[in-house]
């Protein structure tokens, strides 16, 4: 006897229990879905918002809300004669008036970059998508001022800062002028350049096992570990759905949101301490989870992925496995504990950078092979990800899995005469790539404008240069003289790309071009059935 599914739809919870009988010694417990611990086996459950022992024919039937408390979220637990089953523990499936509204926007042009382009620019350029990053670090207070944004979640009042709000905003609705869709990217960091939390936030929403080590020491995982930190987390995505996913909101124009950067590099961009990638995983897909049982309140189509960085079968830079993990084994642990616990339909957002990210000549790469056991995915062996995600293991239901890639770019070197044309064809054969590939949709470049040079390592990474910082926190840059890349961007899709290809050709050598047009198809493994037979 096994738990099949959970259906949720409006008012009511149907957990299906085929062979459960009415009149049966059983009992469905719904608890807050927190994550206590290192340890995978350690499900000690959060409080117990729900208990019940009237099972009928083929399993239960809930109410959808207790105490305004949405069960929505929660993790269930059955018992038939004292004996826990197996089966899954959270909602699998969504009635069709579980969601407000149903929209997916047509992209006519895949390729976009950061939202802080002009708008004179999105025009010029004919961007099909953006994106945006949204610090909850920043837009939410345990010390909220007068005029600061009230939110309702779960029976709470939560808040949002009013003042960063409205500078989002004003990114997002040129967006929304144009029926362009914009990615958001979810992150918690704690400080960056002159915009620091205070403490007492800190305190709720970063991770209980978060070590400011690294690169990046003000980034932390999200905290799901206690109610309080799990609720905050929550209420943030709830708040952002509403405003930003929700079709009917004069804000609408996000179908897609990452639940954190590149998270296999942990230690770097998710930060919460020396885990293994196994309990790291098992912890993450309910961040993921929670996202996307809350998204899809507003909208049926929206999506929730995880963001991997190059790394694939290896993380070669970064040799210690308690902090930074090949995407490879994230991915296949995602997999796994989705087959175990309830699978939903969750997305990647991979970043498919040169294997060195000051030489834009991604098809010198030697780390980017066409096989599933190559060390990095590159704009090189971009087709990797468009055959992975066909595999059974990884499908949704019989379907690929959808893949954007979020960020990638071509660093301009100043010292050298040929940056602009590296850039400028490099990104020729890379969008060319990505057309021929059904499975993944979109090319965000990062950046719009370059970082000064204090920031982002020295990299040159936008399609414009800078004139240095547009604001006094240093969040907003001023863009500067355009790069070659720009013209190629324009005129993608355009009867004028013909000179274009022909001179990427030429650039980059014809046959190497061509090869790489139409590279072989990578050999199927094992590996990822090896990892689900695991756990």
């Amino acid at each position: 006897m096994i738990v099949e599914s959970i259906f949720v739809s409006k008012n009511e919870i149907k957990i299906n229990v085929p062979e459960l009988e009415q009149g049966s010694s059983a009992v469905v417990r719904a608890f807050v879905p927190l994550v206590c611990g290192t340890n995978a086996n350690d499900k000690t459950a959060g409080r117990c918002v729900f208990e019940s022992a009237k099972a009928q024919n083929g399993g239960f039937i809930l109410p959808r809300y207790i105490d305004r408390y949405d069960l929505l979220i929660c993790r269930f637990e059955i018992e038939v004669e004292g004996n826990k089953l197996d089966g899954v523990r959270y909602a699998t499936d969504l009635s069709d008036d579980f969601s407000k509204d149903r929209f997916e926007f047509t992209v006519k042009k895949p390729v976009g970059t950061w939202v802080t382009s002009t708008e004179e620019d999105m025009d010029l350029l004919g961007f099909g998508c953006m994106m945006n990053e949204f610090n909850t670090a920043w837009i939410q207070t345990v010390s909220p001022k007068e005029d600061d944004i009230a939110h309702e979640w779960n029976g709470k009042t939560y808040y949002f800062d009013r003042e960063f709000m409205q500078l989002y905003d004003e990114l997002m609705i040129p967006c929304v002028k144009r029926k362009i869709p914009c990615l958001i990217r979810l992150i918690n960091r704690f400080s960056y350049r002159l915009c620091a939390s205070d403490d007492a936030l800190v305190g709720v929403i970063g991770h209980p096992d978060y070590e400011p080590t690294g690169f990046n020491e003000q980034m932390s995982a999200f905290n799901i570990r206690t109610e309080e930190g799990l609720d905050m987390y929550c209420a943030c995505i709830d708040f952002l759905c509403a405003r930003y996913a929700d079709p009917k909101s004069p804000l609408f124009c996000s179908t897609v949101m990452d639940i954190g950067n590149e998270i296999n590099a942990q230690n770097t961009w998710h930060n919460c301490g020396r885990m293994s990638c196994a309990d790291y995983m098992e912890e993450y897909t309910e961040q993921l989870r929670l996202a996307h049982l809350i998204a899809r309140k507003y909208n049926a189509s929206f999506r929730v992925d995880v963001s991997f960085d190059h790394n694939f079968a290896d993380h070669i830079l970064e040799p210690d496995r308690m902090r930074h993990y090949p995407s490879r084994d994230c991915l296949a642990y995602l997999a796994a504990y989705c087959k175990r616990d309830g699978d939903f339909d969750w997305g990647i957002s991979a970043h498919p950078y040169p294997e060195d990210l000051s030489r834009p000549d991604f098809y010198h790469d030697k780390t980017a092979t066409f096989s599933f056991e190559s060390t990095r995915i590159t704009m090189k062996n971009l087709e990797v990800w468009q055959e992975l995600v066909e595999l059974p293991e990884l499908t949704y239901r019989g379907k690929p899995r959808r893949v954007v890639f979020d960020e990638q770019g071509f660093h301009t070197n100043g010292d050298d005469p040929e940056a602009e044309n590296k850039g400028a064809y490099a990104f020729v054969l890379a969008y060319l790539k990505l057309r021929k590939c059904e499975n993944i949709d979109w090319f965000i470049i990062n950046r719009y404008a370059d970082m000064p040079l204090d920031d982002e390592s020295g990299l040159h990474l936008g399609i414009r240069y800078e004139k240095g910082y547009a604001d006094p926190r240093h969040i907003l840059i001023t863009p500067g003289d355009y790069k070659k890349i720009c013209y190629a961007i324009r005129d993608m899709e355009t009867a004028d790309e013909k000179k274009w290809i022909a001179e990427a050709r030429e650039y980059v050598g014809e046959e190497l071009f061509d090869f790489l047009l139409s590279p072989p198809a990578p050999e199927k493994i094992d590996y990822f059935k090896s990892i689900s037979n695991s756990i």
